[in-house]
């Protein structure tokens, strides 16, 4: 790769990691529903000048419902309920390897030993890091974050259809399917205020929340990832996301003070090292392609 495209990884990675300690701030400021209302409905503001991808209804549905909707309501209600942001960024690296289980049962696409494998080494440090969490608010939050990384893997087999196409026009269009029903739910469970609080109470930090989540997060990083994977093979830019959730640990503990240790430091390398495992034996088999 050539410097300014490393670098550019290398940004993104930061920025996707920082992303989810600034959820965190999000969910003090907005319920999840409210929060993930609001980012898909800001998300989506480019179709007013960007024309419809060439791709299927039902892949915006299949991109929207699963890949936007789910993983996020399901990452923000187990942040909510009390797991930490660099924790989460490892277990919802788990969707990977879901992809190549959830293919291959489903599309009988055949899949490496290796990624198997991964998963199998995957699940293990799942399982420590339950361990390692205090409480069953915590394992239950855990639980949440796998079907998070779950809905993440089966958005990422519509997403295939939207190879070779526009990744903000992608992304944008997907993005008019959850606001609604995400701010009606929202104003059914939490009621009318705090479904609309950045507009009837908005406080600096909240619309700074969701700035970022959309502006860099969203916009900006999918834009570069694109980039990235036209220019180059996706078996060379896909283990770039293995960065991620070393960036989120990081800023985690720099700025919420999260600990990593111990117990829950075996887990996350065990995690981690299974989902390597399955991107390397992806790299010699593909079998799903990142958009």
């Amino acid at each position: 790769m050539r410097p300014l495209h490393i670098a550019a990884a290398l940004v993104i990675a930061a920025t996707w990691g920082l992303n989810f300690t600034v959820i965190r701030f999000g969910l003090d400021e907005m319920t999840p529903l409210a929060f993930a209302g609001w980012r898909f409905l800001i998300g989506a503001l480019p179709v007013l000048f960007l024309p419809r991808p060439n791709i299927s209804w039902k892949a915006l549905a299949g991109i929207g419902l699963f890949l936007f909707t789910g993983q996020f309501v399901f990452l923000f209600f187990a942040m909510q309920a009390g797991l930490p942001p660099g924790l989460s960024s490892v277990l919802v690296q788990l969707q990977g390897p879901l992809t190549v289980v959830i293919a291959a049962l489903f599309l009988r696409e055949r899949a490496a030993a290796g990624q198997w494998l991964g998963l199998g080494v995957a699940l293990i440090g799942v399982l420590v890091i339950a361990r390692s969490v205090e409480g069953k608010v915590s394992v239950l939050a855990v639980g949440i974050a796998l079907l998070s990384a779950l809905s993440w893997a089966v958005g990422n087999l519509f997403l295939r259809e939207a190879r070779g196409t526009s990744v903000i026009a992608v992304t944008a269009w997907a993005s008019l399917l959850p606001p609604l029903p995400l701010l009606l739910a929202g104003a059914l469970t939490d009621g009318i205020g705090p479904t609309l609080a950045p507009l009837l109470a908005p406080t600096w930090r909240g619309w700074l929340v969701l700035f970022y989540t959309v502006v860099p997060a969203m916009w900006f990083g999918y834009w570069i990832w694109g980039t990235l994977l036209r220019t180059y093979p996706a078996a060379r830019v896909g283990p770039i996301s293995l960065l991620v959730p070393c960036c989120a640990l990081t800023f985690a503990a720099l700025l919420v003070g999260e600990p990593v240790g111990g117990l829950r430091l075996l887990g996350v390398i065990v995690v981690l090292g299974g989902v390597a495992l399955g991107v390397l034996a992806s790299t010699r088999r593909p079998l799903v392609t990142k958009l």
